[in-house]
């Protein structure tokens, strides 16, 4: 199974996974980390490589960042010549929603990391447009 990471700035890491796992229950091999204001680049870097490890089972692990060129971001996309890890920006609940689902296929992990950004931003929209009559 795919390991999965939530990094992001402030607590939204934890609120995301905690919003998905309400809907869907328990969702294994999962890691957050949350960035503080105060953080060094080395203190991120060690905390998003810790969580990691943490996830990794032998088939890669993909990163969700909240922000591309944010220190989350950044900070993941330094570890991807060490490890089988992918980073996809703007992490949105939908986004790990699917992960769950496909995580488990055979799909090769970049091939996974490509499917959860088109997903992620298929799911973005401009609902009320659904209701009104222009």
């Amino acid at each position: 199974m795919v390991g999965l990471v939530i990094a992001s700035h402030g607590q939204l890491a934890e609120a995301l996974l905690a919003a998905a796992q309400q809907i869907v229950g328990d969702i294994p091999a999962v890691a957050t980390c949350s960035v503080p204001p105060s953080a060094s680049p080395d203190d991120i870097k060690r905390h998003i490589k810790d969580a990691v490890k943490t996830v990794d089972a032998g088939q890669g692990v993909i990163v969700f960042a909240d922000l591309i060129g944010g220190s989350p971001c950044t900070q993941s996309l330094s570890l991807c010549r060490q490890s089988s890890l992918e980073v996809v920006t703007g992490v949105n609940l939908p986004m790990l929603l699917k992960a769950n689902s496909l995580r488990s296929t055979d799909a090769p992990l970049r091939e996974l990391a490509h499917q959860l950004t088109d997903y992620g931003r298929r799911n973005i929209t401009c609902a009320s447009d659904a209701v009104r009559r222009d």
